[in-house]
């Protein structure tokens, strides 16, 4: 495949195509704008899919017990695996179910929601097992984990986002960079924390995407790192000591003067009031 930059920019253009496009794309159209490229048939279909939706959901079999001494393989646990601290809470559905009353009305962001009130949710078991597939090369992986993922994408969005505008474009590129750190992932066979490398892919690409929509200057990007920053720590604080965490509690941990903190606490308030009006 040509480098990274170069597939991102096409797979870039190509959603902004098929968006605008009168008609619906087949495949064969879709595909010819990779054609230059050195891209399997695997390959192919996943970009297809990535491009196309709604996605039917391939279902998972449940893992079966391990004690330990199935192939005298050690790296049969969670850890090995690659699966991380990082969890979304266990009320994604009811929270998912809110999304109705969020900004983007357009097409393409409704067949998101709608597509995540359709899957299913997986045990901490079942996300290990689909990940030690894909670094195994299991390219059926890079599908089944991304739709596992739709709604951590969202959250992720809402954490970072500082107004409504541009918010589907916020998501998008999210999920762009969640299917491509997969698609990196797929087949690499070596030991890796799969949860941290998505969470930062994600992060990463959602960041430069608002930067970009907002012209942001240098003083701008330190912004947006401080509102993550400090969500961060008020979930943490939050779980901590069992209550909401107060200005000086939360200055203290982030090391920001309350003054600054007053600042940012309105604006991460005003954002979720826009976002979900």
């Amino acid at each position: 495949m040509v480098d990274q930059n170069t597939f991102t920019e096409t797979i870039r253009a190509v959603q902004d195509i098929i968006r605008t496009s009168a008609e619906p794309m087949t495949r064969e159209e879709i595909l010819s704008y990779f054609k230059d490229m050195d891209l399997n048939r695997q390959q192919e279909d996943m970009v297809f899919e990535f491009l196309t939706v709604p996605h039917e959901e391939e279902p998972v079999e449940e893992p079966a017990e391990d004690n330990g001494e199935e192939n005298g393989d050690s790296d049969t646990n969670g850890e090995a695996a690659g699966y991380g601290e990082t969890t979304f809470g266990e009320d994604s559905e009811q929270e998912t179910n809110q999304e109705e009353g969020i900004v983007s009305k357009s097409p393409m962001f409704q067949m998101y929601l709608d597509e995540l009130k359709d899957i299913p949710e997986y045990s901490e078991e079942q996300m290990v097992e689909m990940y030690k597939k894909l670094l195994a090369g299991e390219e059926s992986m890079v599908h089944t984990i991304s739709n596992a993922w739709l709604s951590n994408v969202l959250k992720v969005a809402k954490k970072l986002a500082l107004s409504p505008e541009g918010f589907e474009d916020v998501v998008q590129e999210g999920n762009m960079a969640l299917f491509l750190r997969l698609s990196e992932l797929c087949g690499s066979h070596k030991k890796a924390d799969v949860e941290e490398e998505l969470l930062s892919a994600i992060e990463e690409a959602m960041k430069n995407c608002i930067r970009e929509q907002t012209g942001a200057d240098e003083q701008e990007n330190a912004v947006v790192g401080k509102v993550a920053l400090v969500n961060e720590a008020v979930k943490y604080l939050k779980d901590q000591n069992g209550r909401e965490p107060s200005a000086k509690e939360i200055a203290d941990y982030v090391k920001i003067p309350e003054e600054e903190l007053s600042d940012i606490l309105n604006m991460i308030e005003k954002a979720k009031k826009d976002i979900n009006k």
